[in-house]
């Protein structure tokens, strides 16, 4: 129903039939709905209501980042976890309305060069930090609750570091973001490094990445025999790599890095092996895959 129709419609009801109508449209409502929309404020205190809608629907850019600033730094203060007077219970319980907000409002003015994109990259350190590493918020699946995954939330960042940079820098800022930001429970580091492989758009930067993801492997080769967070890392290193060579189809390379560099670090030779039957499956090369079969039934491999 339209709403010019609706209040044509409320016209006719004396004010003991709209208070019974409000009540059973709000005894209707599921609790979500009635937390996401701030209807108790509503119904509470409608002045105030309208006044935070306002506010809320066309912030400026500056209201945008200083809000989204606010918003990190009481996270990381722990203003969402303990109680205290600058956030309510309320707020704490429904932080994530506030991070669905803030996340649509930087998008929003995130296409002029300005401090939007600084703040959306710290908005996406903290939801990482409080989802892989310390609890920030009532929930530790932040990503699920604003309903947007890691990855890609990380691959549009990755887009803004492409766009900051003239040159290929914005990969190796985007890599090294991958290697060292905390991971949520729906995410491989691997998923990360290939949201940085999409922004690779031509051989040239396929090539640069491919180079930038073995400096890495190699400075950890020295840790990966005592470390096993620094072996799983290479591990995921590898695989990425492995994905951008077939990509390249440097299928000789991607052979050669397969039994020399990936597959030795496995305990089982079959797992690292299926994965790149997998990546050539995925890619459409049958006929290396069916060649890759033989190669791995000849070395008495079991897959």
């Amino acid at each position: 129903m339209r709403i010019r129709k609706l209040r044509l419609l409320l016209e006719q009801y004396g004010d003991t039939t709209l208070r019974d109508i409000i009540v059973e449209i709000y005894r209707q409502l599921p609790k979500q709905v009635i937390e996401e929309k701030d209807l108790d404020l509503m119904l509470s205190q409608f002045a105030k209501y309208k006044g935070l809608q306002k506010e809320q629907d066309q912030p400026t850019v500056e209201q945008a980042i200083e809000q989204t600033e606010q918003f990190i730094q009481l996270a990381y203060d722990l203003q969402y976890l303990e109680p205290n007077e600058l956030v309510s219970v309320r707020e704490q319980k429904n932080w994530y309305v506030t991070a669905k907000r803030l996340l649509k409002h930087l998008r929003h003015y995130i296409g002029r060069k300005n401090g939007t994109r600084v703040a959306f990259e710290e908005f996406f350190f903290l939801l990482s930090s409080a989802a892989g590493e310390e609890p920030l918020f009532l929930s530790n699946d932040p990503f699920r609750l604003i309903k947007v995954t890691q990855v890609e939330l990380f691959e549009e960042l990755v887009g803004y570091y492409k766009l900051d940079a003239s040159d290929q820098t914005w990969m190796q800022r985007a890599i090294y973001t991958a290697v060292k930001v905390p991971i949520d429970v729906d995410t491989e580091r691997s998923d990360l490094f290939l949201a940085v492989l999409t922004h690779c758009t031509d051989v040239s930067e396929r090539e640069a990445y491919v180079a930038l993801l073995n400096t890495h492997a190699k400075k950890l080769r020295a840790k990966v025999r005592v470390d096993a967070d620094m072996l799983v890392l290479y591990q995921e290193i590898r695989f990425a790599e492995l994905h951008a060579l077939i990509a390249l189809r440097e299928l000789e390379r991607a052979e050669t890095m397969l039994f020399t560099e990936y597959i030795p670090y496995f305990s089982h030779r079959s797992t690292p092996f299926r994965y790149y039957l997998s990546l050539l499956e995925q890619a459409g090369l049958k006929d290396e895959h069916d060649r890759i079969e033989r190669v791995g039934r000849r070395k008495h491999i079991h897959f």
